[in-house]
């Protein structure tokens, strides 16, 4: 006959469950068969991660909203892409959290970490033939066919019965095995699909507000992470938490985990803010240099407007540092749609420490054409800043000289 069975598949029998189904007959015969699933990886503590809005300008403000079970604490992290880039396996993930446990699933008998334990066989059953109507027929055995023992061994399960779960082996020289000796078993597998068993979660949906109208950017924050804090979740099931963009043009990457005393542990998809706008600048400099040491300082212009654009870039002078342009200085550069413009100045610093350096690019209300290409000016974002510091060491090998003395206390 066919049955058939319901089961409930929830996220604690997460990642691999093992169905087991056994009848015994009227001759104390157990009939068995078993079978694996796997199950998707969730967890009860259903986490919830978003930005709005999920693109905005450098220096500008942005909402990260958070769900989870009520009065959950949450460790909420934003890194930039490249952080995960250079070394992605240590981005949490479900499938991280679940290979930290000590034991998914069972198999065999173990007693101690190296020791297999095996039942021992109970006596054989002499091979007798059968002669019917003058024919003799004589018992084929298999040998690689599973029992319910086998199957209860794979999956780690044992049984104290008096019905029969081992089937007989044969006193028969090529069938025999000693006691203690194994079986080969194949394990039943099937190709069956994992069953998701979360619901669908709370969408949300980015609410894009337009920026106010920039004059001048300046950006002097560039950091590889940005957000590293803990967060209470209220008794609603939310929390929100007001962040301000950094200054590098970058994509950041965030995710949370939470956990709470009711639902336990939870993990949130890894989601996107971009830092993005349409005309900046970039520079390309060394983490160090000795002074007097000259070296070259590049400023790369982009342009990921529409249109063509004419642009001026301008090194900032200072006391602290010697600058001259590597080629013929120019007014003013063209710049046309996913276009770049590189300047570059061979710089000398005179001062020790952290020197700054603060370079401008601004699009010009310039008439004359690229080319055959009219010139347009951009209506916000007309000019952008970028400050760096530089460390300037000095000149000459480091010593270290050790002193040392005794010092006596009295009373």
């Amino acid at each position: 006959g066919v049955f058939l069975l319901q089961l409930p598949v929830q996220d604690d029998i997460a990642p691999v469950a093992q169905v087991l189904v056994y009848t015994t007959a009227p001759s104390r015969e157990v009939i068995a068969d078993s079978i694996k699933f796997s199950v998707e990886k969730c967890f009860s503590n259903k986490v919830d991660l978003s930005f709005s809005p999920s693109e905005g300008l450098p220096s500008s403000d942005a909402h990260l909203l958070l769900r989870a079970s009520p009065n959950s604490l949450c460790a909420v992290r934003a890194v930039d892409k490249s952080v995960l880039l250079m070394k992605p396996e240590a981005d949490l993930s479900p499938s991280s959290v679940y290979s930290l446990l000590p034991v998914k699933e069972l198999h065999d008998y173990h007693h101690g970490p190296d020791v297999l334990l095996e039942e021992p066989l109970e006596n054989c059953v002499p091979l007798k033939k059968i002669v019917l109507n003058g024919i003799t027929y004589s018992p084929v055995v298999e040998v690689n066919e599973e029992d319910t023992y086998s199957i209860l061994k794979e999956m780690g399960l044992k049984v104290f019965t008096n019905t029969k779960v081992r089937k007989p082996w044969y006193c028969s020289t090529e069938n025999y095995m000693p006691a203690g000796g194994r079986l080969p078993s194949a394990s039943i597998m099937s190709g069956m699909h994992g069953m998701r068993t979360s619901g669908k979660g709370t969408e949300f949906y980015a609410t894009f507000s337009t920026p106010e109208e920039l004059t001048e950017t300046v950006r002097k924050y560039f950091p590889e992470t940005w957000i590293w804090s803990l967060v209470s979740i209220s008794s609603e099931g939310n929390a929100d938490l007001d962040v301000t963009i950094p200054d590098t043009i970058t994509e950041w990457k965030a995710n949370v985990f939470c956990t709470s005393a009711d639902t336990g542990f939870g993990l949130s998809p890894t989601v996107s803010l971009r830092a993005f706008q349409p005309f900046f600048v970039e520079l390309t400099l060394p983490y160090s240099v000795v002074r007097g040491e000259a070296f070259t300082l590049k400023a790369t212009v982009f342009n990921y407007l529409t249109t063509c654009i004419r642009v001026s870039v301008t090194l900032a002078q200072s006391a602290h540092f010697l600058a001259a342009p590597v080629e013929k200085e120019e007014e003013s550069h063209c710049l046309c749609e996913n276009g770049r413009k590189t300047v570059a100045w061979l710089v000398t610093p005179k001062s020790l420490g952290q020197v700054e350096f603060s370079v401008s690019t601004e699009a010009l209300q310039n008439q004359q054409p690229c080319g055959n290409t009219v010139v347009e000016t951009p209506e916000k974002g007309r000019k952008d800043t970028v400050i760096r510091q530089l460390l300037v060491e000095p000149e000459g090998v480091e010593k270290e000289t050790t002193q040392n003395s005794v010092l006596c206390v009295k009373g």
